[in-house]
């Protein structure tokens, strides 16, 4: 029973770990775009001349893409700005439910977030992007897809977090 317990728990670690790397290698590619989109920009606008007119669209849309991705990578460090003066006087405890609270709220913000932004990709479903010709519904699906990708990592410091305090419970 152990070893199939310790099994499964190996697959779900490295499931983890690939999600993870996915996630941060489409961070990594999306920065990777975004500076070759505006190095050639600045190469085509001062050196030859010749302004490319998608370059500055592109990379605005890059650029909406990665801190959709961006903020989720930081979720999972826990990183974004806080004001936590008050919180660190609390007990081990007090911070868990505390913190517990905040994920909850965090999960009803991008629950709305995403749920609001399904009408705006609809709407935008047959508009196209002016330089680059792309729908701007590709364009707003960043937000979607950033509210899932936060909510994953809320839901998994959400079950670090009770399975911290389901420790500190038990003697």
């Amino acid at each position: 029973m152990t070893s199939a317990n310790e099994g499964g728990a190996l697959t779900q670690v490295r499931f983890w770990r690939s999600y993870e790397a996915a996630i941060n290698a489409v961070a990594v590619v999306l920065f990777a775009a975004m500076v070759v989109v505006t190095a050639a920009g600045v190469f085509f606008r001062y050196v030859l001349n010749a302004a490319l007119p998608w370059a500055e669209e592109a990379d605005r849309y890059l650029f909406i893409w990665l801190s959709f991705v961006g903020a989720a990578i930081t979720m999972r460090h826990q990183a974004h700005i806080a004001v936590d003066i008050l919180v660190r006087s609390f007990s081990a405890t007090a911070c868990d439910w505390a913190a517990l609270l905040t994920y909850g709220c965090i999960l009803v913000f991008v629950g709305t977030v995403f749920w609001a932004s399904e009408r705006v990709i609809d709407v935008t479903s047959t508009t196209r992007t002016t330089a680059t010709d792309i729908p701007m519904s590709w364009v707003y699906l960043a937000v979607p897809v950033g509210c899932t990708l936060i909510a994953i990592e809320v839901l998994r410091l959400a079950a670090s977090t009770v399975r911290r305090m389901t420790r500190r419970a038990t003697p």
